[in-house]
């Protein structure tokens, strides 16, 4: 793509020169591509730019056409519009300027901070398999669970639900009286589901129901389209631990963020160590009982 974009610039260079020949109009220097007042853009300021496009704006300047309008409605635009805002005086616009030093010194503290942590992330092999081997209960998964739930559509009726819950009645009957769909006939009993089993928009209630571990346990109220969910776990049937192979690339990522927040929270203690901070206590004292009286 580079070589092609190089032919577009001279196609567009040799364009431009015949133009401003035309014009009659004070000729620019050897290498000004632009200049507007008394601004002035060079080639290889004009090629920074158009090297710093995403590449979906790269691929818009592959031929005359692209090079063109990049330069018109994008640099001339810009630089237009940033000269007319430096005359109504944004430029010294206290507000702007703290966000600008803000963003300034927040890349500034991301560049050190990616300096520091660049090769202090990465988990081994080793560590990956005995993390594994360490927290199997967070990979077993069990593989059918049998629900019973029960499903209402209306908030009045939920509270009078969880209400009698509360009271002890038995979680049957009150399936069996406010049911909306069929299984009120069998007490709520939806049988075994397995992951997946479920259309995407019943994913909260798939998760509810595998996030029960013992028999009787009774979830939070899920809303699915359907209505409003309470569910009871009657029964597991089976487990299976998910081979490390499936999960690997899972523990490494989790494994490089807990290492590089260590080094990270390592690093900056270093550095406070060596900094000489000193905290009004006294000022910070007035202020804590400023905050006080206006709450």
């Amino acid at each position: 793509m580079t070589q092609k974009v190089l032919i577009v610039f001279g196609l567009f260079l040799l364009l431009c020169a015949l133009s401003c020949g035309k014009s009659g109009k004070e000729e620019l220097g050897k290498n000004e591509l632009v200049r507007i007042n008394d601004f002035s853009i060079s080639l290889e300021e004009f090629r920074q730019m158009s090297e710093n496009q995403p590449l979906e704006g790269k691929m818009r300047l592959l031929d005359e056409k692209g090079m063109r309008d990049f330069l018109e409605n994008y640099v001339i635009t810009r630089e237009v519009l940033y000269q007319e805002a430096k005359k109504r005086g944004f430029d010294k616009n206290k507000e702007i300027l703290q966000k600008v030093e803000d963003f300034r010194r927040a890349m500034i503290i991301d560049r050190l901070i990616e300096e520091v942590l660049k090769d202090k992330g990465e988990p081994t092999e080793g560590e990956i398999q005995q993390y594994y081997k360490e927290n199997t209960d967070l990979f077993t998964e069990p593989l059918e669970v049998k629900i019973r739930h029960i499903v209402v559509n209306s908030e009045p009726i939920l509270k009078e639900v969880l209400m009698r819950l509360s009271k002890g009645e038995s979680f049957e009957k009150l399936a069996a009286t406010f049911n909306i769909d069929r299984t009120r006939e069998d007490g709520g009993n939806l049988g075994y589901i397995r992951r997946g089993q479920l259309a995407p928009s019943f994913a909260p209630f798939e998760e509810a129901a595998f996030s029960l571990r013992k028999k009787g346990d009774v979830s939070e109220v899920v809303r699915t389209p359907y209505g409003f969910h309470i569910l009871r776990l009657e029964e597991t049937r089976g487990t299976t631990l998910r081979p490390f192979e499936q999960v690997k690339e899972r523990i490494r990522l989790f494994l490089q963020a807990k290492k590089r927040q260590e080094a990270y929270l390592t690093y900056v203690k270093e550095v406070k160590s060596k900094a000489h901070i000193q905290i009004n206590e006294s000022l910070w004292a007035r202020e804590e009982q400023k905050e006080g009286k206006k709450k």
